[in-house]
């Protein structure tokens, strides 16, 4: 459905460029859900609003690449045919409804807005129509929450009309981007139930972004982890999480707080600051935090490596983490 290729955005700022996304590739199937992972400025947001053709230039540039959903580059597209994809073939839950729903129209009226322009619906029908997605999403009195301001929903529910305006349009695929971070714990368990339900019954193919690697865990069932605006490692969720092959990788599933651990412990982090993106290094952006790293890592970047059973690696020393684990 969906096929990256050597994907680089970039930013111009008064401190320079900065390289948000370095080269990145990847293939998404019908009706996978595939989970993004990372730390802040790892270029998961990005790399989805390149999808979406949301990014603003000429700040931002697109330096290369290709994104290809069902065989046609969106980087070629006109503002208009991009406008008729975008809603109608792909959904996209941003990480805060609340700046994302505009404060002065009625949820019903966006709703209504997005299903006039896109399936052409007479006013009463879009009205039903909208009706119905509130109750699909689980908002009760979906008839009469239409006439509701975001500021007047509690902040699950506004998420949740944010999940309707991305699947108004029956899109074949979603991207879900940190859809849960304002959320708590409570209400975060009931938007992945909801999106796991509406995901089986519609077949919907899902781009998951998220720090939280619990609910990456499971909810996806393949895993790209980022680091520096290059996918690090990439495969099916069991393997990732089991057999994790690159050291940053192994860093974040052992910052994780466990549960059979001491009461009281110190929680693990990784050591080191991410690199500076208006100056990366020429080798792997990992290598200064890295406990495998060696000169090799700083005089260039590995190549994607695969290690078998669709599970891949861009590690000089994947092999010393596989073996560092096991000791």
């Amino acid at each position: 459905m969906l096929e990256i290729r050597d994907l680089a955005v970039s930013f111009a700022t008064e401190g320079g460029t900065v390289r948000a996304v370095n080269g990145i590739s990847y293939a998404l199937k019908e009706g996978e859900v595939l989970g993004v992972v990372g730390e802040s400025g790892s270029g998961k947001s990005v790399h989805a609003l390149a999808v979406m053709q949301l990014l603003s230039p000429p700040a931002a540039r697109v330096e290369t690449g290709e994104i290809r959903f069902r065989g046609t580059d969106l980087l070629r597209l006109d503002d208009r045919a991009m406008r008729a994809v975008r809603g109608r073939q792909i959904g996209m839950i941003f990480q805060d409804p609340i700046s994302s729903l505009n404060p002065v129209y009625t949820v019903g009226f966006q709703l209504c807005e997005v299903l006039r322009l896109h399936l052409g619906l007479s006013r009463r029908n879009a009205t039903t129509c909208a009706a119905e997605l509130l109750s699909l999403v689980g908002i009760p009195d979906a008839r009469q929450r239409l006439a509701s301001y975001p500021h007047e929903l509690s902040g699950g529910m506004r998420q949740r009309v944010m999940i309707a305006l991305a699947i108004a349009c029956n899109p074949s695929l979603v991207i879900a981007d940190e859809p849960t971070t304002a959320l708590d714990v409570t209400i975060q368990a009931q938007i992945v139930a909801l999106i796991k339900r509406l995901q089986r019954d519609m077949n919907l193919t899902v781009i998951w972004i998220s720090h939280d690697l619990g609910v990456i865990a499971g909810l996806a069932q393949t895993v790209n982890v980022m680091y520096a605006g290059h996918i690090v490692e990439r495969g099916p969720v069991r393997s990732i999480y089991k057999d994790p092959r690159h050291p940053y990788t192994v860093g974040l599933l052992g910052s994780l707080p466990r549960l059979d651990e001491t009461v009281g412990g110190r929680l693990r982090s990784i050591p080191g600051r991410p690199p500076d993106m208006t100056q990366l290094p020429p080798g792997c952006p990992f290598a200064a935090r890295c406990p495998q790293a060696s000169e090799r890592c700083g005089a260039g970047m590995p190549p994607v490596e695969d290690v078998g059973d669709g599970h891949s690696v861009r590690c000089w020393h994947w092999r010393d983490v596989v073996a560092a684990r096991a000791a």
